[in-house]
């Protein structure tokens, strides 16, 4: 289905092939992970438009794997792409994003023309691969979507995540970040109990801080990453709210601060 060097992406095919994945979840999520999908719904979900994908070294090893649901939304043929892990090994080789593109080639010769997904906003990888690679379009900020989990890759903190959709035959962006126009810049310490704004007017363009590295936070000081949680969640409700949109993600390259980058939209 897809080749890179020495990984490869093709449908799962086998019950075998459905008990790696399962391995694979307990390695990437941990085996206390109570949400592993089991072979069997893996199995079955691909004879109803379900869609099981698996990244393989030449030497047939599964070092990645995506599944997700194809349902009906308003009339809509729509596929949600419930879950996808790579090996801890095999991180930062393109896996992830190799694993999404032939998703949506897929489904786009299946006649799905949207697929939607989450990802958690403090992870400023994550972000970039969804939004600036694969263009993907933040339609909502979910608090605590899964409730807090035993998993150690949730960090312990609550699963709050961006909902986003792409269309499947979209061509993807060249992910040529600019430097963003210069703009109000939302971060740990704003207040937005008080107008953020000198004169109460709200800016044409906005931008959200994150960290680079959340999990290095989380290592050095528990409570300062339970504080951007928090941070974040009020800054993304409070400008969804008020008509912005994401656009991005940019990390300054002499500071390497992260940054969501948000327009508004007004009719």
């Amino acid at each position: 289905m897809a080749d890179h060097g020495d990984i490869h992406v093709r449908a799962l095919a086998s019950l075998q092939d459905f008990r790696d994945c399962v391995e694979l979840q307990d390695d990437v999520w941990g085996p206390e992970w109570s949400d592993t999908v089991p072979a069997s719904l893996l199995q079955v979900a691909t004879y109803v438009g379900g869609l099981a994908l698996g990244a393989f070294t030449t030497t047939g090893a599964l070092v990645g794997f995506l599944f997700g649901l194809t349902g009906v939304e308003n009339g809509e043929v729509v596929h949600w792409s419930h879950v996808l892990g790579v090996r801890d090994a095999t991180r930062n080789l393109g896996v992830g994003r190799m694993l999404k593109e032939a998703q949506r080639a897929e489904l786009a010769r299946r006649g799905v023309i949207r697929m939607s997904w989450t990802f958690d906003p403090l992870v400023a990888k994550n972000a970039h691969l969804n939004l600036n690679r694969l263009g993907a379009r933040v339609v909502e900020y979910v608090p605590d979507m899964y409730g807090t989990t035993t998993s150690p890759l949730h960090y312990g903190l609550a699963t709050d995540r961006l909902v986003v959709t792409c269309d499947t035959h979209a061509t993807p962006p060249s992910d040529q970040r600019e430097a963003p126009s210069p703009a109000p810049v939302l971060t740990l310490d704003s207040q937005l109990d008080a107008p953020p704004f000198d004169g109460g007017a709200l800016p044409p363009r906005l931008r959200i801080e994150i960290p680079t590295d959340i999990r290095q936070v989380i290592d050095q000081a528990p409570a300062t990453a339970a504080e951007w949680r928090e941070a974040v969640r009020a800054h993304f409700q409070w400008a969804l709210s008020n008509a912005y949109e994401v656009t991005g993600l940019y990390r300054e390259p002499v500071t390497s601060r992260s940054f969501y980058t948000l327009v508004r939209r007004v009719a």
